[in-house]
C-alpha cells in the first residue's frame, strides 16, 4: 500500500474529548430547559455536528438547533475545548509518518477554528499539513470537508486513507472513494462488525495496530 496522505478524524481518533463536549451539552441543554440526558447518552452524540444532535435527539427545527449550536460552541471555545487528552501513540504514530515525508491532514467536524486551536494547543499542528473542519451554519458534510482536505494536498485518491472512529468517517471514504481505517477505541464503532460495510483496510482497537499496520505496509 503506497500511501502519500493520511487524514486523520479529531475526536475519537487523535483526542479523547469526552469531558468537554459532553460538559457543553449538559450546559446547553440546562440553558434552554431541554430534556435531560445521560452522560452515556450525550457522549453517543460526539462525532456529528451539534446542529444535527439538536435536531435528531431534541426535536428541533434548523433555527433552533442553529441558535442551541451557537449557545453549545460558544461555551465549548470558551470554557470546554481543552478538556481532552491526546490518546497514547498519537505523537509517536504522527511523528513516524512525517519522518517518511507522509502528507498529514485532519477532516473533522468541529468547526475548524475549534480545531486548529485544539491542534495547537496540544502541540499537534505541527503534524499537519492542512487542517480542514465544519462550517458554523452546518452546511458542509463529512464527505465535503473530506474532499476539499484532499483537493489540498494531491489529486492520487488511490494513495489517500482516512483514520476515523465513526459511520461518518466511513461513509465520507466510501463516497470519496479512498481507504478507511476505522478504530474501535473512540466513540462511534465499538466493534469490528459495525464498521463492515465501509471495508476498511484495517479494524484498529488501539492506536498500536494503526503504529504496526502503517510500519509493515509503508513502502517508503
Amino acid at each position: 500500500m503506497n500511501y502519500s496522505t493520511v487524514i486523520w478524524d479529531i475526536d475519537g481518533t487523535l483526542i479523547n474529548s469526552m469531558e468537554g463536549l459532553v460538559s457543553s451539552y449538559r450546559y446547553t441543554i440546562n440553558k434552554l430547559n431541554l430534556e435531560n440526558k445521560t452522560d452515556k447518552e450525550l457522549a453517543s452524540y460526539i462525532g456529528p455536528a451539534p446542529q444535527t444532535n439538536f435536531i435528531t435527539h431534541f426535536n428541533m427545527d434548523k433555527k433552533s438547533a442553529q441558535a442551541a449550536a451557537d449557545i453549545f460552541r460558544d461555551h465549548y471555545k470558551t470554557k470546554d475545548l481543552f478538556k481532552a487528552e491526546v490518546y497514547d501513540g498519537v505523537v509517536d504514530i504522527l511523528e513516524y509518518l512525517k519522518c517518511r515525508q507522509i502528507l498529514q491532514a485532519i477532516a473533522t467536524n468541529k468547526r475548524e477554528d475549534y480545531a486548529i486551536d485544539l491542534m495547537k494547543h496540544f502541540g499537534l499542528d505541527k503534524y499537519f499539513d492542512t487542517i480542514c473542519g465544519a462550517d458554523n451554519d452546518n452546511r458542509l458534510t463529512k464527505t465535503d470537508i473530506l474532499q476539499s482536505c484532499i483537493k489540498n494536498l494531491t489529486k492520487e485518491k488511490e494513495e489517500v486513507v482516512l483514520i476515523g472512529d465513526s459511520i461518518h468517517d466511513g461513509k465520507a471514504a466510501k463516497e470519496t472513494g479512498i481507504d478507511f481505517i476505522g478504530v474501535t477505541y473512540g466513540f462511534g464503532f465499538k466493534l469490528k462488525e459495525d464498521m463492515k460495510e465501509y471495508k476498511p483496510v484495517l479494524c484498529a482497537e488501539s492506536v498500536q495496530d494503526i503504529i504496526n499496520f502503517f510500519k509493515k505496509n509503508l513502502q517508503t
